[in-house]
């Protein structure tokens, strides 16, 4: 157990190394959310329901479908009936985040695991949730393919490991039985694979089919069917599981709630019995990425909402420059006394420690065209300069 346990804790260091995060940083949590905190209980009591008043998730999740959603997002976290974000004050980005992540705000998927809309809910945890899920005849079809469906995944992966194992223990001097016992594993593995095949294509038909009678109700009668294709019901749903896991694992494992947002993360995905048993993350490869995904696309939100705080444009475009964005320039407006060489001097040299002759590349005008330094004798306050950030 021993040993398991610490390879399990060499994959998470090694895969949060990889992100760019530490565990011990809560998966850079704690670094992104400690200057955060203090703008953010500015607007916990009525924070705005408009996405365009939250650049920075804008920013770092790319979905065009969020906008249809945000408020009811942010209503379901600022319910002042649950005070959730006393609780975790980075709720609306994070839950932001991990609808990203499950459904790319798609309110009618269904994965293959059977898990449903915009918060990819499984039926148990959907009743557990207050939500409606009816039984009918597509749904017990859509079941019964993601069982044989899910069932020949497995007894894959199951002849797989015993003829990976057979070539390991064989290799260099195979036998003649083990040969034989090769050839047959081979030979299995490839019926289940044609049969993984069309168990697929029958899961496929069978999604189609329950997503067709989705569509073909008004949103009553889908909650009365399925309550998580109805938005305005799954979103409160899937904002009090998650405040559930975290705060259940803060309770359980002790320590600040950034430490314990990436084991709740886990939770969600995985089942907070997982969580527990795995003692704070399951060793799981699915669970893993996602949770490094959705703390990924949480620690960029934050980090630009940070950078836009300082209201230091220079601060701002070089988060932007990091995050790979658009528009990794700040906007210089003249100052009385400035001349063109103290700016480039301030602004670049200083700043970023390069010499003039890299500078005064970076600088340009209102409209982003290149400038001539010896045309910049005069210049006029509030004339506008681009200052871009150096490579």
């Amino acid at each position: 157990m021993r040993i398991q346990d610490n390879k399990r804790r060499q994959f998470i260091k090694a895969l949060g190394a990889a992100a760019g995060f530490t565990v011990a940083g809560g998966f850079g949590l704690s670094q992104a959310s400690t200057p955060f905190r203090s703008s953010v209980k500015k607007i916990t009591k009525t924070p705005s329901r408009r996405l365009e008043d939250y650049p920075h998730i804008i920013d770092a999740i790319p979905s065009r479908d969020m906008k249809h959603y945000f408020h009811l997002i942010v209503d379901a976290c600022a319910d002042p009936k649950n005070d959730y974000l006393s609780k975790i004050p980075f709720l609306i980005e994070l839950e932001v985040a991990k609808i990203w992540n499950e459904s790319h705000f798609e309110w009618d998927a269904i994965s293959s695991a059977g898990a449903v809309g915009l918060q990819q809910l499984m039926e148990p945890a959907a009743r557990e949730f207050g939500l409606t899920v009816a039984e009918s005849y597509e749904i017990m079809q859509l079941n019964s393919s993601i069982s044989s469906y899910s069932e020949l995944r497995s007894a894959i992966a199951e002849k797989r490991a015993q003829l990976y194992g057979l070539a390991e223990c064989g290799t260099g001097n195979l036998s003649g039985k083990n040969i034989e016992k090769i050839n047959t594993l081979r030979s299995e593995l490839l019926e289940l694979t044609e049969k993984k095949s069309e168990a697929f294509t029958n899961l496929r038909s069978a999604k189609k089919a329950y997503v067709d009678k989705i569509h073909s109700m008004s949103e009553q009668e889908r909650g009365k069917t399925d309550a998580r294709f109805v938005p305005e019901l799954l979103i409160p749903a899937g904002v009090k599981h998650i405040v559930r896991d975290i705060t259940e694992c803060q309770r359980v494992f002790g320590g600040p709630v950034e430490m314990n947002v990436w084991r709740g993360i886990a939770a969600y995905n995985a089942g907070l019995n997982s969580a527990k048993t795995w003692d704070g993350f399951p060793f799981i490869e699915e669970t893993v990425l996602y949770t490094r995904n959705v703390v990924y696309d949480l620690t960029r939100a934050l980090e630009l909402e940070y950078a836009y705080s300082v209201k230091d444009p220079a601060v701002a475009a070089e988060t932007r420059k990091r995050f790979g964005l658009k528009n990794p320039y700040f906007v210089y407006r003249v100052k009385k006394g400035d001349n063109f060489y103290t700016i480039v001097r301030k602004q670049l040299m200083e700043r970023y420690d390069i010499p003039f002759a890299e500078a005064v590349h970076l600088i340009r005008d209102s409209r982003g065209k290149k400038i001539v330094p010896e045309e910049m004798s005069i210049i006029l306050p509030d004339q506008i300069f681009r200052i871009y950030i150096p490579g």
